[in-house]
């Protein structure tokens, strides 16, 4: 039956569920950025749609500097290329970005089935495959945003799928699947990508040496050179160094946080603007985080962080009925899992798509357990039936709300975490986006907070790759005198002045009318 073999399988699994996403997108419609990160991808993602690596550094820069971008030496992303990559595929196949989103889901479950067709039985790889499936449901943030986590899902599951492989026939294939899953994951989640990377060949490290072969690894090394080949040169149009990442650059320029909450905090840059200091200062919002973090809590978080999924009740009961402990691809994939939990521990903030390395890792758990559980009896009773449909309920659930009337979906995106329950604003953003972007004639829109650190996760000044020949473009209100710079470069538009209320957060629009504000 072709239900079966890897191929046919993962393509209908991935069939059926680009449908039922495509059903739910026609209803909803593409859902806006809220984000600091999402505006960040955005960026890396409308530079790579027209052809370009990163932008030249614009002449007015100070007043579009925002959260999560660079401005110089270029104007790009903070990011990884990754997830922006996928996002450039989507704005140039179908108009939008977030096709990349949906592009990105599908290679999730692509090499998820195809991944565990090669580590377990095909009715158990299916089984789990759906319910992946499942998981990302259609409000789901890796579904319904664009900061990512399905991109790298997918280089974890082609790194597991390459060992797979290479344990039944060693050949080139095996090196050069090997070295995608470790670049995707590198383009991605480079640290918690790397230490998953890491701890699977440790633990296949003697199976693997058992069965060498020159020729994979020639094949994976070549793969892995030409993909930092392509990264460093990346890294030197962005930097000016092909061995400086962005996101190291832009903790120089801007962090006083360090990247992992043991480590002290560091001196204060100079910022261009008060509200940079309100996000990254040494008493900005990203300080408050980094002085709470203390242990247990990263523990804690980290833990949730890979647990609050669809999947969440079928792991927790894969280590709570023991079935499957004796299990050596079960014990290796816990060792797998453990390393990252410990690897996410140490970092200052925990999000889903952070552990999205080692998903494919929880998959395996899950399918391994699956398969001995099902024939689980007591006293005659198939109590493992019960126990896997048991684990597969709340995916089956969550999926099914969707076509519920619409006063559930409020709280289904309070369940998912959905970026749109977090940040409402971004609609009113993009209507009026979309209302000045429809005016004959462009405009320029100056955005005046009631002071530095209100709102600070909602950011209204980002732009796209090409400032100046956008219909729109928002800008930071420095002061009158400092604007005045920005008034005379863009004479050719209309100028307007954005405002909001600061105890209702209603945001008001009209004439610009030079006045002070704060700096």
């Amino acid at each position: 039956m072709w239900l079966k073999k890897p191929l046919p399988a993962a393509l209908i699994v991935v069939l059926l569920w680009t449908v039922w996403r495509l059903v739910f997108l026609w209803h909803t419609g593409v859902p806006q950025p809220a984000v600091h990160d999402e505006f960040s991808y955005l960026l890396g993602a409308d530079t790579f749609a027209h052809g370009r690596l990163a932008n030249p550094p614009h002449a007015l820069s100070k007043f579009f500097e925002s959260p999560q971008i660079l401005v110089h030496p270029t104007y790009a992303p903070k990011y990884p290329p990754g997830q922006a990559l996928f996002l450039a595929l989507g704005q140039r196949l179908f108009g939008s970005a977030f096709y990349g989103v949906l592009i990105g889901n599908a290679l999730m479950l692509f090499t998820f089935c195809l991944m565990l067709f090669a580590w377990v039985p095909s009715r158990w790889a299916l089984v789990v495959s759906g319910m992946f499936a499942l998981c990302l449901w259609p409000t789901m943030y890796w579904t319904n945003s664009y900061w990512g986590g399905s991109v790298a899902a997918s280089g974890g599951a082609l790194v597991l799928l390459a060992v797979g492989i290479y344990r039944a026939k060693q050949t080139p294939l095996a090196g050069v699947i090997f070295g995608l899953g470790v670049l995707l994951l590198f383009w991605t989640r480079p640290f918690e990508g790397g230490v998953f990377t890491l701890v699977v060949l440790t633990v296949f490290a003697k199976e693997l040496w058992r069965n060498r072969r020159a020729s994979v690894f020639v094949a994976a090394v070549s793969m892995l050179a030409l993909g930092g080949a392509w990264t460093c040169y990346y890294n030197q149009a962005v930097t000016g160094n092909p061995f400086r990442l962005p996101y190291l650059l832009h903790q120089r320029q801007y962090a006083v946080t360090p990247l992992f909450w043991f480590l002290p905090l560091k001196s204060e840059p100079t910022y261009s603007h008060a509200r940079l200091a309100s996000q990254s200062g040494t008493n900005g919002y990203e300080a408050s985080v980094y002085k709470r973090v203390q242990m247990p809590w990263p523990l804690i978080d980290s833990l949730r962080t890979l647990l609050l999924s669809g999947f969440s009740v079928m792991v927790l009961l894969a280590f709570l009925v023991p079935v499957a402990w004796r299990d050596p691809l079960f014990r290796k994939m816990a060792i797998v899992v453990g390393a990252v939990l410990l690897a996410l521990t140490a970092e200052n903030n925990h999000l889903r798509h952070y552990g999205a390395p080692v998903w494919a890792a929880l998959a395996l758990i899950i399918a391994v357990w699956v398969e001995r559980a099902w024939n689980l009896r007591i006293n005659k009773q198939p109590i493992g039936i019960a126990l896997v449909l048991l684990g597969l309920t709340p995916p089956a659930i969550v999926n099914i709300l969707p076509l519920l009337p619409v006063k559930t979906l409020p709280l289904l995106q309070q369940l998912t975490m959905s970026p749109t329950a977090w940040d409402s604003w971004s609609n009113g953003r993009a209507a009026l986006l979309a209302r000045l972007s429809a005016l004959d004639r462009r405009q320029l829109v100056i955005v005046r907070y009631p002071s530095p650190d209100w709102n600070i996760l909602d950011e209204w000044v980002y732009n796209s790759a090409d400032i100046d020949h956008q219909r729109v473009v928002f800008a930071h209100d420095l002061g009158m005198e400092e604007n005045r710079a920005l008034l005379n470069y863009y004479s050719d538009r209309t100028a307007l002045l954005l405002t909001f209320d600061s105890k209702s957060g209603k945001e008001q629009i009209g004439p610009y009318l030079p006045a002070p504000s704060q700096k």
